[in-house]
Parts: C-alpha cells; sequence; structure tokens
C-alpha cells in the first residue's frame, strides 16, 4: 500500500507540470527508486493483469466504422513496421557484439524489439545472460517512456488531453459496466489459455472493439481509470529494478542507452519517411514504431490525442514478429560453425 500512495504521489507531482504521461513518469521514477534502495516493491500481479486487461478495452473502446474503412492503407506502415524492426535487430545486435562485448545469444535477445518477459524466457532457454537481458529491456522501456513524449514533441505540437472523457465513472451506465466487466474478465480468463501475442490484452480490445462497433455500448474511458492505469503500469516498470545490483545495472546502462538510442533513432527517421510518403499522422507513426511495450506505447498515443487502435495494433504485430523470428534468428546465429579443413 505505501508502495501504491508512493507512487501516486509521485505521478501526480509529474503530472502537474502537464508533460503527457506525467502520471506514469513519476509512478516509474518513484518506484524504480524506491526498488534501487532496497525498498521492497511488490509487484502486484493479479492488479497488473486487470490493468493490462484495461488497456485492451482501452484500446477496442477506439475502434470506430471509419477506422476499419481506413485500415486498407495501414499495410505501407505495416510493412515498413517489419523493415523498421529489422534495421533496430541488425544495428542494435552489431552494436552489443562490438561495442559492448555481448556474446551472440544475449546481444541477439538484448537487440530483439520483443515483450521482456518472452525475450526473458528464450533467454533461459538458449543460455543467455539472463539478468543482462532482463536489465536491458526494463531499461528500454523506461528510457522509452521518459524520451518519446520529450522527443514527439519537437516534431509536432502536444496538447495533452484526458484519457477519452473527462466525465467521472458515475457517467457509466449499468450496461457499461457489463461490458467492461465482461471485457476485464475475458482478457483474465485468455491468459495462458489463448495462442497469440498479449492475450490479455488483445482479448479484451477484440470484443470492446466489437461491441463498441455493433453499437451495444459506446463507453468511453474516463480520465481518472486512465490515471491509475498509468500509476500501476509505472509500479510495473519501476518495480522490475527490484533486487538488481547497481553494479549490474550500471553496467547494463550503457547498453540499453545504446540499443534505445538506435532503435528510436530508426523509429523516428522511418516515421517521418512514411508520414511524407503516405500523408500519415507523423506522431502515431512514431509510437507505432517505437520500441517501448505495447501497454506503455498505447497509453501515451492515449494521453496525447492519438489513433490508439492504430498504435495498438501496430504493437501486436511487432510483438508476433519478435515471437516468430525470434527463435529462428538465434538458431541462424547460433548454429556452429563447420569443422574446419
Amino acid at each position: 500500500m505505501a508502495a501504491l500512495v508512493g507512487a501516486a504521489v509521485g505521478g501526480w507531482l509529474v503530472s502537474l507540470t502537464g508533460i503527457p504521461l506525467g502520471w506514469m513518469i513519476g509512478s516509474m521514477l518513484v518506484t524504480a527508486a524506491a526498488s534501487l534502495g532496497g525498498a521492497s516493491v511488490k509487484q502486484p500481479g493479479f492488479v497488473m493483469d486487470v490493468v493490462r486487461a484495461s488497456i485492451g478495452l482501452m484500446l477496442g473502446a477506439a475502434f470506430t466504422h471509419e477506422l476499419l474503412a481506413s485500415f486498407a492503407a495501414w499495410w505501407v506502415s505495416l510493412a515498413f513496421l517489419f523493415v523498421a524492426l529489422s534495421l533496430m535487430f541488425v544495428a542494435a545486435f552489431f552494436a552489443l557484439r562490438r561495442i559492448a562485448g555481448f556474446d551472440k545469444a544475449t546481444a541477439a535477445l538484448c537487440a530483439m524489439p520483443g515483450g521482456i518477459a518472452e525475450m526473458v524466457l528464450l533467454s533461459e532457454q538458449q543460455g543467455a545472460d539472463q539478468a543482462r537481458v532482463a536489465i536491458v529491456h526494463a531499461l528500454r522501456i523506461a528510457m522509452a517512456i521518459l524520451l518519446i513524449p520529450i522527443l514527439v514533441s519537437q516534431i509536432t505540437t502536444i496538447e495533452p488531453v484526458a484519457a477519452a472523457s473527462t466525465s467521472g465513472l458515475t457517467s457509466l451506465a449499468a450496461l457499461d459496466w457489463l461490458w467492461i466487466v465482461v471485457c476485464i474478465a475475458a482478457g483474465l480468463l485468455a491468459r495462458g489459455r489463448v495462442r497469440m501475442p498479449a492475450p490479455i490484452v488483445v482479448v479484451p480490445m477484440i470484443i470492446s472493439a466489437a461491441v463498441h462497433l455493433l453499437g451495444w455500448t459506446m463507453f468511453e474511458v474516463p480520465a481518472s481509470i486512465t490515471a491509475l492505469v498509468q500509476v500501476f503500469i509505472g509500479i510495473n516498470v519501476g518495480g522490475r529494478f527490484a533486487g538488481v545490483p547497481m553494479k549490474a545495472l550500471m553496467g547494463a546502462l550503457g547498453a540499453a542507452a545504446m540499443v534505445v538510442a538506435l532503435q528510436i533513432g530508426v523509429a523516428f527517421g522511418g516515421a517521418l519517411l512514411v508520414a511524407k510518403s503516405s500523408g500519415a499522422d507523423p506522431v502515431a507513426l512514431v509510437l507505432a514504431f517505437a520500441p517501448g511495450g505495447l501497454a506503455e506505447m498505447s497509453i501515451i498515443a492515449l494521453s496525447v490525442g492519438r489513433d490508439v487502435a492504430f498504435v495498438g495494433l501496430h504493437h501486436v504485430f511487432r510483438v508476433l514478429i519478435a515471437l516468430s523470428l525470434a527463435p529462428l534468428l538465434l538458431s541462424w546465429l547460433l548454429k556452429p560453425s563447420g569443422p574446419s579443413k
């Protein structure tokens, strides 16, 4: 409870500055500082599952008939997403190998812009440095949360907006609450049972999108819920540094900064290129290509009033591509060389 209160206060203080993601950034900084300081910060397991399902709920609520009509035009950005991920991986892999001195398996898994849990699991299976992979990916997500809102403000003027509605919880009707509960419960049940990327997010997103498109409900997520979700995501990111020795953290900091710099550079360059050729929103494209997590980038999109469904679906494809290609890449990279003649 003390961790939640401290994170909420930190989030509130940073939100007063008016910067996007203030609740998340403040919560993350407070929790990370407490974790590194030796405080016992427990990851809110079940609550985080509900939060992740709520992210899917928010993504689905952003689907409209106009959005579906424009889906056919997304092939350009989705095609470039594959190119961007390839460039991100290759650049980061060779940098980690030649500059940071990582072994092949560890460099590959640290360079792969996939989900942190999946990359850590693969590191255990492939004999990579599991702790280093976990730290680098935790730092990657934390740095992305800190840097991307600032960098995005350099290419356009951003006016932070409320989540999707400035109304409170009392504005939701009983039927709205029913669908909210159904969506979240479906996400919780899907975890570990449905074979797809991030089912705890994707399943609620699909159901929420369906009921909105069918007109069965038109609920919008109140700003108060979005702020609470940001606080818990901040706790989740910051709490990943619990038990990490300062020496290990500092040792991985340079490698993580290098990975983030390369991957954000590719994301921004690609977003501006695609925006110029297709006329798409460059901010939405940056968030779609950015090397952050699905939940984190979706919340940033929500916070700055961009197309949440567009950003969220691109990150679902990113995770799917990373999970599909990572084992193949590792198998190829770690393949023993033939016998010397």
